[in-house]
This record gives structure tokens, C-alpha cells and sequence, in this order.
């Protein structure tokens, strides 16, 4: 009886070490873009954040920016031409200050394990700014199409993610009697892997 007894309790110790274990390595590789799953997923987030691009010389920031997501292109790194990853309508977003997914899929099979050598996130140039007072303000971006020249592998079993950040803080120039018309500047991009902020 003592002899069984000790038996379970080295295979329970057994069977909690493989699950930490699992748990660290799971840790361990979620970092740049990459975290352990069940299946291949790429995915892509925004943001707005509050701070100022460069160039701009407004006093407010913008509430919320209303974009147009068209889609997601990945440059293979052999050279070989662009694939689009979607093809389905574009759909409108509304980015604040919090993170919000634009698109995922897990449709990955023809592309686990290939190499990228970049991303480029495609909105239309036509970008609506809300104010604090909820007023709206049309800005046309000098392009939409947002790259992230960041290489990267869609390894099977693995999530890539993709954020882009758009800093637009004091971008907006309310009118006063010197200024008949309120200014709004075009916020900058930034794109990588990965979710932090």
C-alpha cells in the first residue's frame, strides 16, 4: 500500500511538472507576435494614442477616427509577389483609445511556415475625426496602405499579431476668432508584432 501510495504521488509530481513547464514555454514565446495555439492564427489590432506626430500643432486630441479596413497583404521574403489575405468587404471602424481587433483568420494552410518580409494593413485614405465635442472632420491620408517592414514566419501552431498604432494626440486646431475653420493634422503609424502598447 505504501509502495502504490508513493507511486501516485511521483506521478502526480510528474504530471504538475510537465504542466509548469508547458505553462513557462508558453510564456516564454509569446513575445514578438508569437504565442502557442491550438492552430496557425495571424491577426491584426489598432489603437490611437495620445501621442503628438511629428509636425503637428494642434492644441485637442481627437475622441475617436473612423477608418475603412480594405485589407492585409503579406510579402513573401523569396521575392515572389504580394498575397492578399482578404477579400471580403471593408468594414468600418471606429478606433479609440483601446485596442480592437480589425481582422483574423486562421484560414493559414498554404502559408505555415513560409517566411515574410513584411505586412502592409490597407485602409482607404479617407479618415473621419471625432472630436471631444463629437463634432466630425474629414482628413484623406497621403496613403492608406500602413506597412510594418518587420520579417516574420507564420509557423504552424503558433499566433502572430499584428498592431498598428496611431499617434494623434493635439492633431486638432479648434477655431477661435483668429482661426475661422477647425484644423485637423493626419496622425502617424506605426506598425509591429506583438501587443504591447
Amino acid at each position: 500500500m505504501a509502495k502504490n501510495r508513493k507511486n501516485l504521488c511521483n506521478q502526480m509530481k510528474s504530471m504538475l511538472f510537465f504542466i509548469l513547464s508547458s505553462v513557462a514555454l508558453a510564456s516564454t514565446t509569446s513575445g514578438c507576435g508569437t504565442s502557442l495555439t491550438s492552430e496557425t492564427k495571424l491577426r491584426v489590432r489598432i489603437l490611437g494614442s495620445l501621442t503628438q506626430p511629428t509636425g503637428a500643432t494642434g492644441t485637442k486630441s481627437p475622441m475617436a477616427q473612423v477608418y475603412l479596413f480594405n485589407n492585409v497583404s503579406l510579402q513573401p521574403a523569396d521575392g515572389s509577389a504580394a498575397i492578399d489575405m482578404y477579400s471580403g468587404d471593408p468594414g468600418e471602424l471606429r478606433i479609440v483609445s483601446r485596442p480592437q481587433e480589425v481582422w483574423s483568420t486562421t484560414d493559414l494552410t498554404d502559408y505555415e511556415d513560409v517566411s515574410f518580409s513584411s505586412a502592409t494593413v490597407k485602409f482607404d485614405p479617407l479618415v473621419v475625426v471625432i472630436d471631444q465635442d463629437g463634432e466630425e472632420h474629414n482628413i484623406t491620408l497621403d496613403t492608406g496602405d500602413l506597412v510594418m517592414n518587420e520579417p516574420f514566419t507564420l509557423t504552424s501552431g503558433t499566433e502572430k499579431v499584428i498592431t498598428v498604432r496611431a499617434s494623434w494626440g493635439k492633431t486638432i486646431t479648434p477655431s477661435d476668432d483668429t482661426t475661422p475653420e477647425t484644423t485637423v493634422s493626419a496622425p502617424s503609424f506605426t506598425l509591429f508584432l506583438g501587443e504591447t502598447e
